[in-house]
């Protein structure tokens, strides 16, 4: 790995960097878990609605969705699918963390740093990731709260001058906070993971760097992030479209008619049609970016028949592609913590004077406390020998 620059020129590097089994593998892993906790709970939501579970596959497949449902909504239902969505957002905040970590790893020169140690890091780690943006939203909370109360009392005679008249600057200067405290609740979302990732920071040092970041380089924050989302979104169009090329010279291949011919298109039109097809919202997308169009798409997702073998293979087909379009996404996401964790060392660089790439973190204290642990030892144990062998010394001079 490159020795760093700390400046924009670093931020290029992101789709690059980002191109690694190992971080699309994670964000995949998340992506999957996410929308298995997330599928779940829409269709609890909806079968709470009084809708029954045929009604709501055939009308909403692999991916439903509250907002595009013709019934009424009853609060409940709301209440269930925010919890499967707000699960899906965590599961996305840890695997951004684990991301972050093995970018920081590899540009400190460990290419051998696992998806699995990043679990492990996780594990010790993850709490800050989620109460940072959590503790700067109940600072939020609470002058907002105090304003309330404040507002209540002033509206009686002779308190309006307590407690509107003469702390009226005080308040104008505290809801200036609150407003600047919600723009650094965004940063937190966005830099937290990173932040927690490449300094190990806890909750407490989450939330302040949010706040200096901001406060310290607003505009390299902006111009930055600007960068990253216009790289991001153009690493993933072209990976995207290799994977569509990969899956349409496959099907030139095998689609001959003195190979599997008809079949081919039978499989695929009904495994397609659940991810790119009538039956999938993402179709009317997918269409217009990447210019596809299949018999799928168009309708045509009933075959005349499948036999046993084929239901089998289609179902197999389903799942793999179903990886395959996640890896885009996964490779999308892997852009985004990437370039945020780039973002944050270079700030962190560029207002404190600080190389997180050269600092040493736990790992590297821990292997050096183990090997001053183990000379320790062995001092110990070479002085524990030492009498002994003049005693026996002495004993044959005797």
């Amino acid at each position: 790995m490159k020795p760093l620059y700390f400046d924009i020129r670093d931020i290029f590097r992101t789709p690059r960097i980002a191109l690694s089994g190992k971080k699309i593998w994670v964000h995949l892993i998340g992506l999957g878990l996410g929308w298995v906790i997330y599928f779940i709970f829409s269709y609890l939501a909806l079968i709470a609605n009084g809708q029954t579970i045929t009604e709501i596959w055939n009308a909403h497949y692999l991916f439903p969705c509250l907002w595009n449902v013709s019934l009424p909504i009853s609060w409940y239902a709301w209440l269930i699918y925010g919890i499967g969505l707000l699960v899906w957002v965590v599961i996305f905040f840890l695997a951004s963390l684990a991301v972050s970590r093995i970018t920081y790893k590899q540009l400190k020169g460990d290419e051998f740093y696992s998806s699995g140690d990043s679990v492990k890091y996780i594990k010790k780690h993850g709490t800050a990731v989620i109460m940072g943006p959590v503790s700067i939203l109940i600072i939020m909370a609470f002058f907002i709260i105090m304003a309330i109360v404040a507002a209540w009392i002033a509206k009686w005679p002779v308190l309006d001058i307590l407690f509107l008249g003469l702390p009226y600057l005080l308040y104008f200067i505290v809801a200036i906070f609150v407003v600047y405290t919600g723009i650094v609740f965004i940063i937190s979302l966005i830099l937290a993971p990173s932040i927690v990732g490449t300094a190990e920071e806890d909750t407490m040092e989450t939330v302040f760097q949010s706040y200096s970041t901001l406060w310290a380089q607003p505009w390299r924050l902006v111009f930055y992030e600007a960068i990253v989302v216009a790289l991001g979104a153009l690493a993933t169009f072209i990976y995207s479209y290799a994977m569509i090329v990969g899956y349409r010279f496959f099907n030139l291949i095998f689609g001959q008619s003195w190979l599997m011919g008809g079949k081919l298109s039978r499989i695929t039109e009904q495994a397609s049609s659940y991810i790119f097809g009538a039956n999938s919202p993402l179709t009317p997308y997918i269409s217009k970016v990447f210019n596809l169009y299949t018999p799928a798409s168009l309708g045509m997702v009933r075959p005349l028949y499948l036999s046993s073998t084929d239901i089998i293979t289609t179902v197999m087909l389903t799942l793999a592609l179903f990886i395959i379009g996640g890896s885009a996404i996964a490779y999308l996401l892997s852009n985004f913590s990437v370039g945020q964790s780039l973002i944050y060392i270079i700030l962190r660089k560029k207002k404190d004077d600080e190389n997180l790439v050269e600092r040493k973190d736990e790992d590297e204290l821990e292997e050096e406390e183990e090997d001053e642990l183990s000379k320790d030892t062995d001092v110990t144990s070479d002085d524990n020998s030492e009498p002994e062998d003049d005693a026996t010394g002495e004993k044959s001079e005797e």
